[in-house]
């Protein structure tokens, strides 16, 4: 399981949006690249469906993921969660996914094995 956060310096939004698809692919119901939404090397914008089944369209900079949507490739400014920019992929599916966040913690290592370790 990959990680990853974003180097300005080798910036390329579509680059990193299709690396962060298929690093992340296993943790979520649904992951790809929006099909409808222009991408630049500047930004590049992710269809994520939750094991919850909670639908978001985000929006990758070099300033990090975006949540600027709730359906697959609509981009809207008047989305509540638009101000919380998350600087890596992992920190995004924790803030957004209870289940990933439950099986993930905030850290790199699942706290299942975590717990187990400690016994």
């Amino acid at each position: 399981m990959t990680f990853f956060t974003i180097d300005v310096c080798d910036f390329n939004a579509y680059r990193d949006a299709l690396k962060m698809v298929e690093d992340c692919e296993d943790f979520v119901d649904h992951l790809m690249v929006a099909e409808y939404l222009p991408h630049t090397h500047q930004v590049a914008y992710i269809n994520v469906r939750t094991q919850e089944q909670v639908v978001y369209c985000v929006e990758l900079s070099h300033c990090g993921y975006r949540i600027v949507g709730y359906d697959f490739d609509i981009a809207s400014e008047d989305v509540a969660d638009c101000d919380t920019i998350y600087p890596s992929a992992h920190l995004l599916l924790a803030g957004i996914s209870p289940l990933y966040s439950q099986e993930f913690g905030y850290g790199r290592e699942p706290l299942k094995q975590r717990d187990r370790a400690r016994l």
